[in-house]
Protein backbone atom coordinates (compact mmCIF):
# COMPACT_ATOMS: atom_id res chain seq x y z
CA UNK A 1 0.00 0.00 0.00
CA UNK A 2 2.85 2.25 0.53
CA UNK A 3 3.98 1.53 -2.71
CA UNK A 4 0.68 2.79 -4.18
CA UNK A 5 0.49 5.86 -2.10
CA UNK A 6 4.52 6.76 -3.27
CA UNK A 7 3.56 6.50 -6.91
CA UNK A 8 0.25 8.23 -6.89
CA UNK A 9 2.40 10.87 -4.83
CA UNK A 10 4.71 10.67 -7.76
CA UNK A 11 2.10 11.18 -10.38
CA UNK A 12 0.48 14.04 -8.72
CA UNK A 13 3.99 15.92 -8.73
CA UNK A 14 4.76 14.77 -11.94
CA UNK A 15 1.21 15.78 -12.85
CA UNK A 16 2.56 19.58 -11.61
CA UNK A 17 5.87 19.49 -12.42
CA UNK A 18 3.89 19.42 -16.32
CA UNK A 19 1.14 21.88 -15.74
CA UNK A 20 3.92 24.59 -14.20
CA UNK A 21 5.61 23.94 -17.57
CA UNK A 22 2.85 24.45 -19.87
CA UNK A 23 1.71 27.84 -18.05
CA UNK A 24 5.22 28.55 -18.81
CA UNK A 25 5.52 27.98 -22.23
CA UNK A 26 2.27 29.46 -22.73
CA UNK A 27 3.13 32.87 -21.18
CA UNK A 28 6.40 32.21 -23.88
CA UNK A 29 4.08 32.17 -26.55
CA UNK A 30 2.58 35.30 -25.79
CA UNK A 31 5.79 37.16 -25.64
CA UNK A 32 7.24 35.64 -28.57
CA UNK A 33 3.78 36.91 -30.06
CA UNK A 34 4.40 40.13 -28.82
CA UNK A 35 8.19 40.53 -29.79
CA UNK A 36 7.11 39.80 -33.48
CA UNK A 37 3.98 42.03 -33.79
CA UNK A 38 6.54 45.00 -32.64
CA UNK A 39 9.52 43.66 -34.83
CA UNK A 40 6.48 43.88 -37.97
CA UNK A 41 5.75 47.37 -36.74
CA UNK A 42 9.77 48.31 -36.69
CA UNK A 43 9.66 47.05 -39.99
CA UNK A 44 6.63 48.93 -41.12
CA UNK A 45 8.37 51.85 -39.55
CA UNK A 46 11.76 51.53 -41.69
CA UNK A 47 9.81 51.42 -44.91
CA UNK A 48 7.63 54.35 -44.52
CA UNK A 49 11.58 56.17 -43.50
CA UNK A 50 13.33 54.38 -46.50
CA UNK A 51 10.14 55.25 -48.62
CA UNK A 52 9.97 59.01 -48.13
CA UNK A 53 12.25 60.79 -50.95
CA UNK A 54 11.66 64.19 -49.73
CA UNK A 55 14.18 67.33 -50.25
CA UNK A 56 14.89 67.56 -46.96
CA UNK A 57 17.78 69.67 -44.76
CA UNK A 58 21.16 68.25 -43.70
CA UNK A 59 20.20 68.63 -39.79
CA UNK A 60 16.53 66.19 -40.63
CA UNK A 61 18.78 63.81 -42.58
CA UNK A 62 21.14 63.63 -39.57
CA UNK A 63 17.66 62.91 -37.04
CA UNK A 64 16.36 60.65 -39.82
CA UNK A 65 19.16 58.34 -40.28
CA UNK A 66 20.29 58.43 -36.02
CA UNK A 67 15.95 57.29 -36.05
CA UNK A 68 16.44 54.35 -38.52
CA UNK A 69 19.82 53.13 -37.14
CA UNK A 70 18.03 53.33 -33.16
CA UNK A 71 14.96 51.32 -34.87
CA UNK A 72 17.33 48.99 -36.20
CA UNK A 73 18.98 48.46 -33.16
CA UNK A 74 15.78 47.89 -31.60
CA UNK A 75 14.75 45.49 -34.46
CA UNK A 76 17.88 43.66 -34.02
CA UNK A 77 17.21 42.86 -30.01
CA UNK A 78 13.69 41.95 -30.60
CA UNK A 79 14.88 39.34 -33.15
CA UNK A 80 17.28 38.41 -30.64
CA UNK A 81 14.82 38.22 -27.60
CA UNK A 82 12.84 35.82 -30.13
CA UNK A 83 15.58 33.38 -30.95
CA UNK A 84 16.01 32.76 -27.08
CA UNK A 85 12.28 32.31 -26.91
CA UNK A 86 12.66 29.74 -29.06
CA UNK A 87 15.82 27.99 -27.37
CA UNK A 88 13.76 28.37 -23.88
CA UNK A 89 10.38 26.71 -25.61
CA UNK A 90 12.48 24.01 -27.00
CA UNK A 91 14.05 23.32 -23.63
CA UNK A 92 10.36 23.37 -21.95
CA UNK A 93 9.02 21.15 -24.60
CA UNK A 94 11.82 18.92 -23.44
CA UNK A 95 10.52 19.01 -19.76
CA UNK A 96 7.06 18.24 -20.54
CA UNK A 97 8.26 15.50 -22.65
CA UNK A 98 10.18 13.82 -19.72
CA UNK A 99 7.27 14.35 -17.47
CA UNK A 100 4.72 12.65 -19.55
CA UNK A 101 6.80 9.78 -19.94
CA UNK A 102 8.40 9.63 -16.51
CA UNK A 103 4.00 9.97 -15.45
CA UNK A 104 3.94 6.68 -17.82
CA UNK A 105 6.40 4.67 -15.97
CA UNK A 106 4.67 5.67 -12.74
CA UNK A 107 1.70 3.89 -13.94
CA UNK A 108 3.44 0.92 -15.50
CA UNK A 109 5.01 0.80 -12.05
CA UNK A 110 1.72 1.32 -10.08
CA UNK A 111 -0.30 -1.59 -11.87
CA UNK A 112 2.81 -3.91 -11.71
CA UNK A 113 2.71 -3.02 -7.31
CA UNK A 114 -1.32 -3.65 -7.66
CA UNK A 115 -1.19 -6.58 -9.41
CA UNK A 116 1.69 -7.80 -6.87
CA UNK A 117 -0.61 -6.79 -3.90
CA UNK A 118 -3.44 -8.50 -5.46
CA UNK A 119 -1.69 -11.74 -5.58
CA UNK A 120 0.10 -11.66 -2.20
CA UNK A 121 -3.45 -10.96 -0.84
CA UNK A 122 -4.58 -14.05 -3.08
CA UNK A 123 -1.92 -16.18 -1.39
CA UNK A 124 -3.24 -15.18 2.09
CA UNK A 125 -6.24 -16.29 1.67
CA UNK A 126 -5.16 -19.68 0.15
CA UNK A 127 -3.37 -19.83 3.17
CA UNK A 128 -5.81 -18.87 5.40
CA UNK A 129 -8.28 -21.19 3.67
CA UNK A 130 -5.82 -24.24 4.08
CA UNK A 131 -5.41 -23.34 7.92
CA UNK A 132 -9.11 -23.44 8.38
CA UNK A 133 -9.59 -26.67 6.14
CA UNK A 134 -6.47 -28.38 8.25
CA UNK A 135 -7.88 -26.69 12.04
CA UNK A 136 -11.24 -28.38 11.37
Amino acid sequence: MKKLKKFDLLQIKEKLKMQKSICDLNGLEADAEKCQKMTNELQKLLEEYNSNIDKIGVNSFISKRRLMHKILDQKEVMLNRLEFLENEKSVILDEVTKSQVKREIFVKKQTAAKKQLQNERITKDDDSSVLRVNQR
